[in-house]
């Protein structure tokens, strides 16, 4: 295969002759000699049908000379020097192996690159290393001392960054995450221009991506579009990619992301030593990275949790935060038992105590309440003025959810004698709760507006719930509906109040007292 060899700015180039190579200033071009003596568009490889290929000048303004005399069109062989410019420009036969000093592009394994400045490098490694070795150490160190004192993500990215530009000579910087996705998302982006609005694209091809993340390699490209292995690749010519570095964000064994560089001007801008250097900044990064994610991961939860407290039970929260997917953000069917209880009186009550009084009133009566829901994984829906509304079975199935609603409204019941009795000691009067549940199927889930949403129960069921309390329900009462009752029948003592028509509702609904004064000993637990 023949190539053009020239030197810029002393490394020694090699670009692959085909039909199509271009020459000139422009980055567009295939040769790319970054000088003012070239014009932007100087010169065109074409081939013909008998294979052999041959230089046109494209109008340049200083035209091109073989042998010392300017030449509009010449049949390009081995030995063949041309002048473009300031450049010479040699025709020569090679075999371009990756790998090979003629190579563009040189690829460090990460396997390689442990064993050579892994963290048991000792003084005798160091000396024999030399410059190279210290330097990479001395980075090292300067790293992992500034990125832990930073924890959260975005600033641990700028601070990488920071040490990019502050340790190499690239004009561009671009830092990957991968998102869960297996395709690395822009996080960051970084120029020594000033770069207004969005983002450009970043200029990394899909072969590069790829190369770097799947076999864990660190990738430099003197000018990608001369390496034989990615001269075929659209995107490399698309994106002109010339000097850069890719180094993969390695945590362990695993690749979480790229850091990528370049100088998309000028060829030949970073050595070996540079790559290495911002391999082992990319290692230190990602472990500052994974720590500052699993920090923002706790904080997410803290916040979570926080956010269930005011509805749910500890244990239902643990049980949200652990599972697979934990609460569904969307509102979902399900069938769940709802409880109403609600302060008999409380509107003439209020008439004759201070307001601190009420709300000492309410938040005593309200404690008790959420303790007993609680108690048995209810979830807590709402306070309805000096009602309690709340629900079982979600949002995580629980099949005895009917039972579990039963036993806490026996709780709350029990609650309230011991709570009465004190008020009686401190002279102050009895306070009555009628209670009434009611089974069925409800849309469960967050359900409001853009700017305020509650976690909440909706349908029938919590009507007739509401209802039964309402309109059936007498001081001190537990009232189940249809439903509840054949969940439970097997389980407590009932008996039936009669068939009601309730506002709303088409057909009479069967209610059930709960006889409490025949149950003996504590109310049990559920499991």
């Amino acid at each position: 295969m023949l190539y053009f060899e020239f030197d810029d700015q002393g490394v020694t180039r090699r670009v692959p002759l085909r039909d199509g190579t271009t020459i000139g200033r422009a980055t567009d071009n295939e040769v790319l000699l970054a000088d003012f003596s070239v014009s932007r568009h100087h010169a065109r490889v074409e081939g013909d049908e008998g294979g052999s290929l041959r230089i046109v000048d494209l109008e340049s303004t200083n035209g091109i000379k073989i042998g010392g005399e300017f030449v509009t069109e010449a049949v390009l062989a081995p030995g063949t020097v041309l002048d473009v410019g300031s450049f010479r420009l040699t025709v020569v036969e090679g075999t371009g192996d990756v790998g090979s000093e003629e190579s563009a592009t040189f690829l460090r394994p990460l396997d390689e690159f442990k064993r050579e400045y892994g963290l048991e490098l000792d003084r005798e490694t160091e000396r024999t290393q030399g410059g190279e070795g210290t330097r990479v150490l001395a980075v090292l160190a300067e790293v992992s001392k500034t990125l832990l004192e930073v924890e959260e993500l975005s600033p641990v990215l700028e601070k990488v960054m920071d040490l990019i530009f502050g340790h190499l000579a690239v004009d561009r910087g671009f830092i990957l995450l991968d998102d869960g996705t297996g395709t690395p998302q822009l996080e960051l982006f970084r120029s020594r221009q000033t770069v207004e609005g969005e983002p450009p694209p970043v200029p990394l091809s899909r072969t590069i991506l790829d190369t770097v993340m799947r076999d864990k390699v660190a990738v430099l490209t003197h000018d990608a579009q001369a390496d034989v292995r990615f001269e075929s690749r659209k995107s490399i010519r698309i994106h002109q990619i010339r000097s850069a570095m890719c180094v993969p964000l390695w945590h362990r064994d695993r690749v979480i992301g790229v850091i990528y560089v370049d100088s998309p001007l000028h060829v030949g801008s970073f050595s070996a030593s540079d790559l290495d250097l911002l391999t082992a900044l990319a290692n230190s990064a990602a472990v500052a990275i994974e720590q500052a994610r699993l920090r923002e991961k706790i904080r997410r939860e803290q916040e979570v949790r926080r956010r269930l407290e005011r509805y749910h039970s500890p244990a239902v929260i643990d049980a949200v935060l652990s599972g697979p997917s934990g609460v569904a953000p969307e509102a979902t069917l399900c069938e769940a038992t709802v409880l109403f209880a609600d302060i008999v009186g409380f509107t003439p009550r209020c008439e004759r105590l201070a307001p601190t009084e009420v709300a000492g009133l309410l938040n005593e009566y309200f404690s008790l309440a959420v303790d007993a829901v609680f108690a048995f994984g209810g979830t807590l829906d709402k306070f309805i003025g000096d009602a309690v509304m709340a629900f079982f079975g979600a949002p995580l199935p629980q099949p005895d959810h009917a039972e579990r609603a039963v036993r806490a409204a026996i709780a709350l019941r029990q609650a309230l004698v011991a709570w009465n009795r004190r008020r009686a000691l401190e002279g102050l009067d009895q306070v009555e709760v009628r209670l009434a549940l009611n089974t069925g199927p409800v849309i469960v889930g967050e359900i409001g507006s853009q700017t305020r949403v509650d976690y909440t129960v909706l349908g029938n069921a919590v009507n007739v719930a509401a209802r039964l309390e309402e309109l059936v329900a007498q001081p001190g009462e537990i009232i189940l509906g249809e439903r509840t009752h054949a969940s439970v029948a097997y389980l407590f003592p009932t008996e039936h109040r009669g068939n009601f028509r309730l506002k709303g509702l088409s057909r009479e609904t069967a209610a059930y007292r709960l006889k409490v004064e025949e149950m003996s000993g504590p109310s049990g637990s559920v499991g």
